[in-house]
């Protein structure tokens, strides 16, 4: 019934969108002026395991609403900013939060320096991830983009440089650097798992009950080049990022900390769009040191990567396909070392199928929905199901998304 409801309310929307849509997509005021923004509204829900939340009953809690300004203030000067709220399960909970404001100074082509909470470039799509219309499906891939990280990967207050360089007849090379630090909020999915962590040492060394947990970046930084060729619709490009976050809570009203080092995250990047198809492949290998009661936590080199085919069956209406992996550990594939410890194997996986439509009802309203079958349940997947995970589960996402 649930679900009945959410596909009926998501469809009038795209029903109602032409008659209800102005022409134009953003608000000029003034000369030197712009405001946009976006809204969306989805609909989630899972069978085996609870996903980003409780989805098990299916859930509303997936919406977002954005507010950019931005200003040319010069030719060379832009100023700009963007209000965000959003709810995804136990995360955001649609508080009005600045997810970047910055100053961006272009002195030339191939140098500009930005100023602010700037956002981070971490494969090809981080940067528009807020941006429905910019993916083809609900959720980017996991294996790069994971919703429990969006947090502490989005944007950092600090600095970048940035330029296009020329290479003639063979393209043109994009790059970006940046340094700051992260303001990370203590319901990030990140910060739970650390929270999770913190609570199961606890429980074996019989110290009593953790709660009252703080985060507190240190720093991050990194950067990215993307070499654009001269074969229109290819792009290759590699990023890199790491940083470094504290945590401080209570452990059977003592004082306890932890602190957790993603050592370095690095992402290989290809994408090819021509005519109605667009694909994208991008490969990952991280490493995160943990340290909890003054302990090294030993974990693996990660590593995953994704394949996603997109085809424009017409003008407005397209059809992906997408098959995305997720190792917890390089060397374990198979999971060997979490049944040592008494875990279930199959949390050291995740290998998403998924399938999606996406119509784009006119130039500002869309609407998704799509399909995954899931085997495996690492990246944090226990934060949802602390009574236990099951190995074979699936989820299905309805979204609407409106920009102004």
């Amino acid at each position: 019934m649930k679900r009945a409801l959410a596909i009926s309310c998501i469809a009038l929307t795209g029903l109602l969108a032409p008659a209800a849509t102005p022409s134009c997509q953003a608000y000029d005021v003034g000369e030197y002026l712009r405001i946009n923004g976006f809204l969306s509204q989805g609909y989630i829900e899972s069978s085996g395991n609870n996903y980003l939340g409780d989805s098990l009953n299916g859930s509303f809690q997936l919406n977002e609403f954005g507010l950019t300004v931005n200003s040319a203030v010069t030719d060379n000067l832009r100023l700009g900013l963007q209000l965000l709220s959003r709810d995804l399960g136990a995360e955001g909970n649609n508080d009005v939060l600045i997810d970047w404001a910055m100053a961006d100074y272009r002195w030339q082509d191939w140098l500009g320096i930005r100023l602010g909470k700037v956002k981070l470039p971490i494969g090809l799509y981080n940067q528009g991830r807020d941006s429905d219309f910019l993916r083809p499906m609900v959720f980017l891939p996991q294996s790069i983009y994971d919703e429990g990280k969006r947090t502490l990967v989005v944007a950092a207050v600090g600095g970048s440089l940035y330029g296009n360089v020329s290479l003639g007849r063979s393209g043109d090379l994009e790059y970006q650097a940046y340094y700051g630090s992260v303001d990370f909020r203590s319901d990030s999915g990140q910060a739970r798992g650390m929270e999770q962590l913190a609570a199961r040492i606890a429980r074996q060394r019989h110290l009593g009950t953790v709660d009252d947990l703080e985060a507190d970046n240190l720093y991050v930084y990194g950067g990215s080049l993307i070499y654009n060729p001269p074969l229109d619709g290819l792009r290759a490009g590699v990023s890199y990022f790491t940083g470094q976050t504290d945590f401080d809570f209570d452990v059977g009203g003592v004082e306890g900390d932890a602190q957790g080092t993603m050592k370095d995250f690095v992402v290989l990047s290809l994408e090819y769009a021509m005519g109605k198809w667009h694909t994208a492949t991008e490969y990952t290998e991280q490493t995160a040191d943990r340290e909890v009661f003054g302990a090294d936590i030993l974990g693996g080199r990660s590593q995953g990567g994704y394949v996603q085919l997109c085809y424009h069956l017409l003008d407005q209406v397209g059809m992906s396909v997408m098959y995305d992996v997720f190792y917890a550990d390089k060397q374990d594939h198979d999971g060997s070392s979490l049944v040592a410890q008494g875990q279930p194997d199959y949390l050291g996986w995740r290998k998403d199928l998924g399938v999606g439509l996406h119509w784009e009802v006119n130039s500002q309203w869309l609407v998704k929905a799509e399909y995954h079958e899931v085997d495996g349940a690492a990246l944090q997947l226990t934060i949802f199901n602390p009574e236990g995970v099951e190995r074979n589960w699936s989820y299905f996402v309805l979204k609407t998304s409106f920009n102004f």
